[in-house]
């Protein structure tokens, strides 16, 4: 059979009928997911059918389909960044967990604007999209779980990830207890000048579970706690910063990785020496951390097993177990040699 070209626009159900000779409904139950409605076709029919299709190169609109059934197999997912580590393999992740459910996922990406309420938006865009669930990377801030429920109104279902949000299901991260035995770690070391560089303790925002795992820390073990702020803590590392982390401090515990790249740089261009002069502790254990000179020491963001409680949580919701629960998952700390405390041998 000759197959008839269709231009550029998107091949329909309707072409595949008139092309083989077959009504509307018969291609339509014959190309059906569903084997209860495809096997009332008959085989030879499902053949040539599904034979035609595959000529015209046809593709089903899949949000056509959702309208109809009232689901589409498509998660949105809305987190804060994409191309740096730890978001990128955080997404890649839950993309895996997903396609293991034969679910597909909608990224969106949330870029803080002039307006505000960027979440807001970008959430009631992937709900214009039908997805069936949302899967949204939190980031702690204060009134951010009552955003979620007013721009989602519980048309579909929606778990969290990293912090906890009081009326949604989520999967939490501990990074209290992480930051705590990072800290500990340090001080049974034997430091007591043991500076944090990120948010403050005494608030309830982005990083401050960071904080308070450090705090904790050091005022059990009766030690001054000492913040730099990652807010003010530049970019770009100067003699002038390693100076003033080395002359003040033994130890660094820091918000995350590339933080703790940076003072690591900073006290090298002071002439202070990693881990003999200065122990630096990072989080996030980004690609790289393992091949530095010194190895990074790290906080292990478990992606993985964070990615499969997220869809383990989802699934139920979309069975219609409406109960909110939440998953607290620990980090787990890499010793290497930028602490000192480690025998620590690079990868192969």
């Amino acid at each position: 059979m000759e197959s008839k070209q269709t231009g550029k626009r998107q091949v329909t159900i309707k072409d595949i009928a008139r092309e083989s000779g077959i009504s509307y409904s018969t291609v339509s139950r014959a190309l059906s997911q569903d084997p209860k409605v495809s096997g009332l076709v008959a085989a030879k029919t499902r053949k040539l059918v599904k034979r035609v299709a595959a000529d015209l190169d046809y593709n089903p609109n899949l949000i056509a389909q959702g309208i109809v059934k009232g689901r589409t197999s498509t998660i949105g997912l809305l987190t804060y960044e994409i191309s740096r580590e730890p978001f990128g393999p955080q997404a890649d992740h839950i993309l895996r967990a997903a396609e293991r459910q034969r679910y597909q996922v909608l990224i969106a990406m949330c870029v803080p604007g002039k307006h505000g309420n960027a979440d807001v938006r970008q959430i009631k865009q992937l709900l214009s999209r039908r997805v069936d669930g949302l899967f949204i990377h939190t980031r702690g801030e204060e009134g951010e779980g009552a955003r979620i429920l007013s721009a989602v109104g519980g048309r579909v279902p929606v778990v969290t990830f990293h912090h906890p949000m009081p009326d949604l299901s989520g999967v939490v991260l501990d990074e209290r207890a992480g930051f705590y035995e990072a800290t500990e770690h340090l001080i049974r070391l034997g430091h007591q000048q043991v500076g944090f560089i990120g948010a403050r303790w005494d608030r309830d925002n982005t990083g401050s579970a960071k904080a308070k795992g450090y705090w904790q820390a050091m005022r059990k073990h009766r030690l001054t706690p000492h913040r730099i702020s990652g807010q003010t803590f530049p970019a770009m590392p100067t003699s002038r910063l390693g100076r003033s982390l080395g002359d003040r401090f033994t130890a660094l515990v820091c918000r995350n990785d590339y933080t703790a790249l940076c003072a690591c740089r900073a006290l090298r261009e002071a002439g202070f020496r990693i881990p003999e002069d200065v122990a630096v502790i990072g989080s996030g254990d980004i690609g790289a951390a393992a091949y530095l000179k010194p190895a990074l020491t790290t906080i292990e963001i478990p992606h993985e097993e964070l990615a499969e409680a997220a869809m383990e949580l989802m699934m139920r919701q979309l069975r219609g177990e409406e109960t909110r629960r939440e998953t607290v998952l620990k980090s787990r700390l890499i010793v290497r040699e930028s602490c000192g405390g480690s025998d620590h041998k690079p990868p192969p």
